[in-house]
């Protein structure tokens, strides 16, 4: 079913405007009279550092023209300043047209600042998004309005256009404060150095856990894992990677209750996923451990180079036999063993341990209660040990 560039107009930007925060110019105004002529809808953006125009071509007038218009324009009035350090404008065109009339879809050459144009056959419906100046909005509107119309589905009156619009109009701040953004930037990135790695490993694990039918570890494992998936949103939204502070469900919202609400919810249920993956799975381990009345194999443990960066848990009492002779042979002479918290954890230097031309064995006694962590180095530091130990009572 055939439609006009202006059905196609109304039925993209009552999308477009509340989303991309683009706003509507008559064609009358009198800042884009160089405009007008090859245009039937102007739509423009000018805060943030990415200012655009989104216009609509019909048939008979000249796409290119207008993008090379707009670009002139933009070139000449979106510029950096003391707010904004950095504008990148871009231009793109729509044409709505008979197949016949339409131009070349892509980037156009030579304009002022980056420009595009955008094809709609206005019988078939079908779409050629070709070209992503800075700013742009997102293709599949366009072909999701232009599919629309081509079913019969009437465009939007006048009225919701304006509605639309009035919603762009309406004082709201998607993100936070600069300075509360800061600390949320920040507070991600450590979440993502802590997390983040073990959210990739997890992912490598889980398969196993799941055939292990141990549901305390696959438990911590899709914790891990979902930590990670918030860390990638909230970083998404925090600096607005392809738009996604507009789109994102609850930030997004015109309604700051809404936005607030959202944000407290994003926390806390990040802060409950770090409780279990650092608080509650340890927790239950150590107490499943605890509770099988058979904490003598417990009591005498050892690890080897094979066990770096792992987990285990010694009794009360025990001993702990770090052995790193699968290391090299050259490496043995003058390794380093330390534990972290050795009022938990202490080594007992009557060990065997490491002597000139003998094998690096280390031995600790487990104290009290609690964690520790126990670390080795070679002398030329090429080779590193980690491990992480529980102490549980016996």
């Amino acid at each position: 079913m055939s439609f006009t560039v202006e059905d196609l107009a109304r039925t993209a930007l009552v999308r477009i405007l509340p989303r991309s925060r683009y706003r509507l110019a008559g064609q009358n105004d009198s800042r884009f009279t160089s405009l007008a002529a090859n245009t039937s809808r102007i739509a423009y953006r000018q805060q943030g550092g990415t200012p655009a125009f989104l216009l609509f071509s019909g048939a008979g007038q000249d796409p290119r023209a207008a993008a090379a218009a707009a670009a002139a324009w933009a070139e000449a009035s979106w510029r950096p300043n003391a707010i904004q350090r950095t504008v990148r404008p871009g231009v793109v065109v729509v044409q709505v047209a008979p197949a016949a009339e339409l131009s070349a879809a892509g980037l156009i050459p030579g304009t002022a600042v980056p420009s595009a144009v955008w094809t709609v056959d206005s019988d078939s419906g079908s779409v050629t998004v070709a070209g992503n100046p800075p700013g742009s909005p997102s293709g599949s509107v366009i072909k999701q309005a232009a599919s629309e119309l081509a079913r019969g589905v009437p465009a939007p009156s006048l009225g919701e256009l304006d509605l639309a619009e009035r919603a762009v109009m309406q004082v709201r701040t998607v993100g936070m404060p600069r300075m509360l953004g800061g600390v949320a930037g920040l507070l991600l990135i450590l979440f993502a150095l802590r997390y983040g790695l073990g959210g990739v490993f997890g992912l490598f694990a889980l398969p196993g856990a799941l055939q292990s039918g141990n549901l305390v570890i696959v438990a911590g494992l899709l914790a891990n894992l979902l930590l990670v998936v918030g860390i990638l949103a909230g970083l998404a939204v925090l600096f607005n990677l392809g738009n996604f502070a507009n789109r994102a469900p609850g930030v997004s919202s015109p309604a700051r209750r809404t936005r607030n609400m959202t944000w407290a919810g994003y926390a806390a249920a990040m802060i409950a996923l770090a409780i279990i993956v650092d608080g509650v799975v340890p927790a239950v381990e150590r107490s499943t451990i605890a509770g099988s009345n058979n904490l003598g194999q417990y009591q005498l443990v050892t690890a080897t180079a094979n066990d770096d960066g792992s987990e285990t848990y010694v009794a009360t009492g025990g001993h702990l036999i770090v052995d790193l002779s699968g290391w090299p042979r050259s490496e043995w002479s003058g390794v380093q063993f330390k534990s972290s918290n050795p009022s938990v954890l202490s080594r007992d230097l009557l060990a065997t341990g490491t002597v000139t031309g003998g094998k690096p064995i280390a031995r600790f006694t487990a104290n009290e209660p609690g964690a520790a962590r126990v670390d080795a180095t070679s002398v030329d530091g090429r080779y590193t040990f980690q491990l992480r130990v529980n102490v549980i009572g016996g």
